[in-house]
């Protein structure tokens, strides 16, 4: 991990660059899936074969890459790692301390759970319907949100959840009614598992090591993969018969399919390291939302995939009403998460603190809801840059935990109205 004196002013601003990490997550994640679509639909059509072969040529794949952005170069007269470009706190391959590698261990646990189900899903369905299950999700984190926070929903919140919640069954509509068995994975399982997952993850990335230094995303990928894998197996091999070793060995020696499970493992493994990133700025209800971009991808990616390569993208529905339904629950899984995120209401926070107090910046930062937090020359001492979904929970769940530090004296909170970037 580098050291904090090596880190220079970004270029980008911190907001612009949340968005990017967010957004560029569920764009490599689209990828991930196709590639996954494909090598299982005209290479190894057992999901839970080609899920261990896959998940452990990931971790192949995942090791050489950390391996050589470990490698170290020099810029401006200083020696940094090449993933330092990916993620300023990355130095090289690491053990992690002990708290957040039990931070990882857990998250990586859940993630096996919730990967077992997402290759029995991949295994009958398109893109198009695989990836608006995944933002389920999100109606689980802010659902825990307002467990956490002992809070009642705002009438957005209600509105999101329901329209998440319909675009998903929608989703799994079939002729004959609606997939139990599909819906079941979806509902328990899968979604609840990630959502364990993104929380753990989101803990250990905003893990502080030292002053200003926090655990790097490529170190907590790498980890978190070793013991999605060892969940993962211990789930998947149970159902293994005789031939299935050599089903998965075989694999290995097809080039093509080599090739294909290379891929996804690259665009999952940068898909994960700035989705990781992300949730170290933001909060994790509103990155899963702007990750969700994966879901309008999943539409023309499942039509003309099949176009190029008929079969290839998963089996589409032939009944012209099942399609427009299924597009229609995109949209709802769209409009929901879309309006959970313009419903945020930002704010600034200048803090006073008192006479002779020491510094408190990590203390600020590590509030829910502060985005950034800065250390100020002048009348005030610090700024914080704070969101919520609405102006009550502004008060109740940020301002009175800043007020509630006992160095601080005094605030001045400023309501953001327009932003222009």
């Amino acid at each position: 991990m580098s050291s904090v004196s090596q880190r220079p002013v970004s270029k980008r601003s911190v907001v612009n660059l949340f968005y990017i990490l967010a957004l560029g997550s569920g764009v490599f994640r689209t990828f991930s899936v196709a590639f996954d679509l494909v090598a299982l639909n005209l290479f190894l059509p057992d999901p839970i074969l080609f899920g261990f072969a896959s998940q452990w040529g990931s971790m192949v794949v995942t090791f050489l890459c950390v391996s050589i952005l470990s490698l170290r170069f020099s810029q401006n007269g200083r020696r940094r790692a090449l993933g330092y470009n990916l993620d300023p706190d990355f130095g090289r391959i690491r053990i992690l301390p002990r708290t957040p590698m039990m931070f990882v261990i857990l998250a990586g646990g859940f993630a096996g759970v919730s990967t077992y189900f997402y290759y029995v899903l991949i295994g009958s369905g398109a893109a198009a319907n695989v990836l608006p299950y995944g933002q389920l999700v999100i109606v689980y984190l802010l659902i825990g949100d307002l467990i956490s926070e002992k809070d009642t929903p705002t009438i957005i919140e209600v509105q999101s959840i329901f329209s998440i919640l319909v675009g998903v069954l929608l989703v799994g509509l079939t002729p004959g009614g609606f997939d139990i068995l599909t819906l079941t994975i979806v509902l328990v399982p899968m979604n609840i598992s990630s959502a364990v997952y993104t929380y753990f993850q989101r803990k250990t990335k905003r893990f502080e090591l030292s002053p200003g230094l926090r655990v790097d995303s490529l170190n907590m990928r790498i980890w978190t993969l070793l013991f999605l894998n060892i969940s993962f197996s211990a789930l998947a091999i149970p159902s293994f018969d005789s031939g299935s070793w050599n089903i998965i060995i075989s694999s290995y020696t097809n080039i093509t399919l080599v090739g294909i499970i290379a891929a996804s493992s690259l665009t999952a493994f940068l898909s994960i390291v700035m989705y990781v990133r992300a949730l170290g700025r933001g909060s994790m209800s509103i990155v899963n939302s702007l990750s969700s971009i994966s879901v309008v991808l999943g539409i023309p990616l499942s039509f003309f995939g099949n176009f190029l390569l008929p079969g290839a993208f998963g089996t589409l529905p032939s009944e012209m009403y099942l399609i427009m339904l299924s597009i229609f629950g995109v949209i709802l899984v769209m409009l929901g998460v879309i309006t959970l995120q313009a419903a945020d209401v930002r704010a600034l926070v200048l803090i006073k603190v008192k006479p002779l107090t020491g510094d408190i910046l990590p203390d600020l930062y590590d509030i829910k809801g502060v985005e950034t937090a800065s250390a100020l020359a002048g009348k005030f001492d610090y700024i914080l840059s704070i969101k919520s979904r609405s102006l009550s929970k502004t008060r109740t769940g940020i301002l009175k935990k800043v007020q509630a530090i006992p160095e601080v004296q005094s605030i001045e909170t400023i309501i953001v109205l327009k932003d222009y970037r």
